[in-house]
């Protein structure tokens, strides 16, 4: 399994599916990767679930510049966890 260390995404192919890097390396078990992209209240909810799990993750905020003009929380995250986990929690989100 390849990893693009640009996107932080694990993948087979020997392009990154994202921003069509070809240097890529071997994903390793403690990489950051990214599952994808969860409303705001399912991410806080899922990570308060997964460290209840003993599962690492980080969610970043991601949205439109609009919110964050006038200082609103942003309407999503980006999820990233471990690659160890990453089939796991893959389970849990549900797909857009």
């Amino acid at each position: 399994m390849n990893f693009c260390e640009g996107c932080n995404i694990a993948f087979p192919d020997p392009r990154c599916p994202n921003c069509g890097r070809k240097k890529l390396r071997a994903v390793n078990e403690d990489d950051f990767c990214l599952v994808g992209r969860v409303e705001r209240l399912f991410g806080d909810n899922l990570k308060g679930y997964l460290e209840g799990e003993g599962i690492e993750c980080v969610l970043r905020p991601y949205g439109t510049g609009v919110r964050s003009k006038f200082a609103l929380p942003l309407e999503s995250y980006l999820l990233y966890v471990r690659y160890r986990n990453l089939e796991y929690v893959r389970e849990l989100v549900p797909e857009k």
